[in-house]
């Protein structure tokens, strides 16, 4: 046993030539010891009482990393996992229950929102599922209750409010701001856009599947502003597109919720610059399954929240059908039936 700054670390070799080594999480040596002891004591048990092996949470996380070294959102993964590990670190798996990963969710709920509060305990989810069904660490997996979260909200701008913050942004994020309201793409993409992926030669811009968050590859083409944006940009550096005083720009939010709050706009984030690009799109006649592949969505079910900003669009679709069958529901909707010799014409208004 021994420390690393301030936190006592065990290491040791159990009966069956495993090495153990993990951190006991604690700066008292009195704890860290009745850890050592304990790890050493189940190390004898699996040895010689076949008594099998149980699992920590340290353990299955580490796995967790390990394995998913493909996953585009790994780091939001090892985020969220340094925040839980306090909570369970050296638990063994089958000591977490139920209420105890309650209780996590209630004090991320509390310090965030319920939607982020589902993050983590999904993370969880998935983890604790693994461990059941692939590493075979546990017979059964806790139960995990998600939050109700908010119906997906749009929040978007108006060509008047577009203008008014892009007047009250620094010279250098006008042109990003633009940009995204202009392309409809995410802030990540956006901000980390290469030259590498613009091609002027057929005035559009592919971003890689690994590089968006549906996993396939994006084409945006370019309109004339888009391109002129671009073009703005040629020499200022040789590898990304968007930066200021010779560096990428890692950060809008700053400067961009300070526009808002000189503007007077409230409850819009930069995300909603997708929100706004898609509306204006479906504002003015652009079909939903279009929307769809313009913005890269995966699911039809993402772009549907936009449907109520097209009632006209509606309306007109409505209108297609009515100018085709007119003739035959005006005649469908005036039947006259005649039954031996009688005519039953609107027998039904006069009660015969």
């Amino acid at each position: 046993m021994y420390k690393r700054g301030k936190t006592y670390w065990i290491s040791f070799t159990a009966p069956d030539g495993k090495r153990i080594r993990c951190s006991a999480g604690t700066s008292n040596r009195q704890k860290a010891q009745q850890l050592f002891d304990k790890l050493k004591h189940e190390a004898w048990n699996r040895k010689y009482l076949g008594i099998p092996e149980r699992h920590t949470w340290d353990e299955a996380a580490l796995l967790w990393i390990r394995e998913k070294t493909d996953k585009k959102s790994l780091k939001d993964d090892v985020s969220m996992l340094r925040w839980l590990t306090p909570f369970l670190r050296s638990r063994y798996l089958d000591e977490i229950t139920r209420p105890m990963i309650a209780r996590i969710g209630e004090i991320k709920k509390a310090e965030s929102t319920p939607a982020r509060a589902n993050r983590y305990l999904s993370l969880l989810r998935a983890i604790f599922n693994r461990a059941v069904k692939i590493w075979e660490w546990l017979p059964k997996a806790p139960t995990i209750t998600l939050y109700r979260e908010p119906k997906l909200r749009v929040r978007y701008l108006t060509p008047e409010e577009i203008r008014r913050v892009f007047d009250e942004l620094p010279d250098h994020q006008k042109p990003i701001f633009t940009f995204s309201i202009m392309t409809g793409l995410r802030r990540s993409n956006v901000l980390n856009l290469r030259w590498d992926q613009v091609d002027f030669m057929q005035d559009a811009i592919i971003i890689s599947g690994n590089e968006m968050k549906a996993g396939k590859t994006h084409v945006v083409p370019m309109s004339a502003t888009v391109k002129q944006i671009l073009m703005d940009q040629v020499g200022k550096h040789p590898q990304y597109v968007f930066t200021y005083r010779g560096r990428r720009i890692g950060d809008i939010k700053t400067a961009f919720r300070k526009a808002l709050k000189r503007t007077g706009i409230t409850d819009y984030r930069w995300h909603d610059n997708r929100h706004t690009w898609a509306s204006i799109l479906i504002q003015n006649g652009v079909p939903l399954n279009e929307l769809q592949e313009m913005g890269a969505w995966n699911s039809a079910e993402m772009v549907k929240r936009y449907a109520h900003l097209s009632p006209q669009k509606l309306k007109e679709n409505a209108q297609v059908v009515d100018n085709i069958l007119a003739s035959a529901v005006t005649t469908l909707s005036q039947p006259t039936r005649t039954l031996k010799g009688r005519n039953y014409e609107n027998s039904f208004e006069s009660g015969s």
